[in-house]
């Protein structure tokens, strides 16, 4: 009994020690997480949800969308193709051909640019491109031009992120191939903060109404738009109050290869790019927003790059347990990829005025298959 009594006091201590750490934990967490000091424009319904499609697995992705039609690549199958009209009414599978024997896969990812489409692996690396009326693809490109990340401009160009030789970080370049391989590389449109690699990556867009590169980085408040040739348009700022990457790295001494050292706090996930507009599915949640939203949906905030303006943002609701996992937009619909589902949200064009000249003719510039060789 005597034990006892010594015992106990010192076990509530030791109890409420450590609920009172967690509850500090768990408190500084929800302060980075959701009492950024921003606040969203919520209202009306920018985007209301129409269509959606079970396609029974989650290995598609989107591929490309032009004049109604939207293309599904499939990591499980590569040169798979499947095309869907945007009311998710006509479906057709197609088989893409290569004129070799056998493809290197590593990490091939389809795109379809109509009248063209690609096949990319930037380790290999190679590019392969094809028509649309036939589909099959023949190489323009089999080294030495390693990327990350990759999206054609024309037949003959593409911008992508890589690591540079030079500096060991990355980098935004220009792949040229009208008349032999040409790599040009800017070392100043991406802005080392802590690394150079892990604080500069985020997703790289290509913008063909406006014909600007768009790219907006994962773990701070920032994107940027620049034109074809790598020269920088502007600096635009998300609205959260992020303006630093939030990461640690490590080093793996074995390959001296750099490691995230710790989870880092993700800014902005995925992001799309039409007209005007960049939408940006944000994880942070801003001043006054109910946390059972957060739940239920993920937040899409709307940006105007040509006026460097914050909009407004809306919900992609979830499918069950199923949360966005990417999206891409066309004309006044916003396609998205949710678990197994392809949803179709209709956008506003009142709300999305700078849609409204797109709908009927965009400024896409494309080139015909004959002017190709």
């Amino acid at each position: 009994m005597k034990y006892n009594k010594t015992y106990i006091p010192l076990l509530i201590c030791t109890l409420g020690s450590i609920g009172f750490i967690a509850l500090l934990f768990i408190s500084s967490e929800k302060k980075i997480h959701r009492d950024n000091s921003f606040t969203r424009r919520l209202s009306g319904h920018p985007a209301i949800q129409a269509k959606k499609l079970d396609l029974k697995y989650n290995s598609y992705y989107i591929a490309g969308a032009d004049n109604g039609q939207i293309y599904l690549g499939n990591t499980t199958a590569p040169l798979r193709l499947t095309v869907l009209d945007t009311a998710l009414q006509n479906k057709k599978e197609i088989s893409l051909s290569v004129d070799q024997d056998s493809l290197p896969f590593h990490a091939i990812r389809l795109r379809v640019v109509p009248p063209y489409f690609f096949l990319t692996d930037g380790v290999i690396p190679y590019i392969y491109r094809g028509n649309t009326t036939d589909w099959t693809a023949s190489s323009i490109m089999d080294g030495p031009a390693y990327f990350s990340k990759i999206e054609p401009i024309d037949s003959t160009n593409f911008i992508i992120k890589a690591t540079s030789n030079k500096t060991k970080e990355s980098v935004l370049g220009k792949i040229n191939l009208v008349d032999s391989l040409k790599v040009d590389l800017s070392y100043e449109l991406l802005q080392k903060q802590i690394d150079g690699v892990f604080d500069t990556d985020g997703s790289l867009l290509y913008n063909r109404q406006l014909q600007k590169l768009v790219y907006t980085y994962f773990y701070r408040n920032q994107y940027i738009v620049a034109d074809k040739n790598l020269e920088l348009k502007r600096l635009g700022k998300t609205i959260d109050t992020i303006s630093r990457a939030q990461i640690k790295v490590g080093t793996i001494a074995s390959k001296n290869q750099l490691k995230m050292a710790a989870p880092a706090l993700l800014v902005n996930k995925f992001s799309a790019t039409y007209g005007s507009y960049l939408f940006v599915n944000s994880k942070l949640i801003g001043r006054y927003e109910p946390i059972d939203m957060w739940e239920q949906a993920s937040i899409i905030d709307v940006y105007n790059i040509e006026e460097n303006t914050y909009e407004f943002s809306f919900y992609v609701y979830n499918i069950g347990k199923d949360k966005l996992k990417t999206f891409q937009v066309l004309n006044d619909k916003l396609i998205a990829m949710i678990g197994n589902h392809i949803v179709i949200y209709q956008l506003s064009t009142y709300r999305f005025n700078k849609l409204e000249p797109l709908l009927k003719e965009t400024i896409d510039q494309k080139i015909t298959y004959s002017q190709i060789k």
